[in-house]
């Protein structure tokens, strides 16, 4: 109990923190539920496509707000900003168009522990052979790239989107802000007859 103590800076079995979203952990220490607000989607439409915006506090609240979109159709594309930068979300799954933060995040639960722990996974969402494909073209063509995984915290066992390079990762989670690290190998996309690695 005093490691939750010193964590949640209370004794209960339940913790419900943050003045915008509303994070329970359990007596262990672990995730059980987030609760956010969803804040108003602005429209903007350019040819066939539709873009919806909207700002949130921290990348907590916009990957719960973009995760709770049941079914997005081809052409439209959501974009949550945050201070630590923006994460978007489209028929293939979650994607970022600029870099986002990975450490010193703004988050409203973190934790007492510094050191880092081992994520306890790191998978693809959506449609993945899509997403790479869409990476890989990016790259090609000199634009910003990268793709964007789920990693489990290995702290509080919260899933959320990173952006992922191969080789070492090391990203702090968005809802206990503690340091994970993990490894994604590199992956071969062909494009017509070339190969792009990501």
């Amino acid at each position: 109990m005093d490691f939750l103590n010193n964590l949640f800076g209370k004794k209960s079995s339940k913790n419900t923190v943050g003045k915008i979203c509303k994070v329970e952990f359990d007596e262990n220490g672990k995730f059980v539920s987030v609760s956010v607000p969803q804040g108003q989607w602005t429209q903007n439409l350019s040819g066939q496509c539709k873009y919806y915006s909207q700002k949130a506090s921290s990348l907590l609240q916009a990957a719960e707000v973009l995760k709770k979109i049941n079914s997005i159709p081809q052409y439209t594309y959501y974009v949550v900003d945050t201070p630590d930068g923006s994460l978007g979300r489209d028929i293939n799954g979650f994607y970022t168009e600029a870099a986002i933060k990975t450490k010193n995040l703004t988050v409203e639960t973190r934790v007492a522990k510094s050191e880092i722990v081992e994520s306890l996974s790191l998978l693809g969402s959506g449609n993945m052979m899509a997403n790479q494909t869409a990476v890989a073209q990016l790259k090609k063509n000199g634009q910003y790239a990268r793709l964007v995984l789920f990693m489990k915290c290995g702290q509080c066992g919260y899933e959320f989107p990173v952006e992922t390079l191969a080789g070492d990762l090391v990203r702090e989670c968005y809802c206990c802000g503690a340091t994970n690290k993990s490894h994604r190998g590199s992956i071969n996309i062909f494009l017509g007859s070339s190969m792009v690695e990501i």
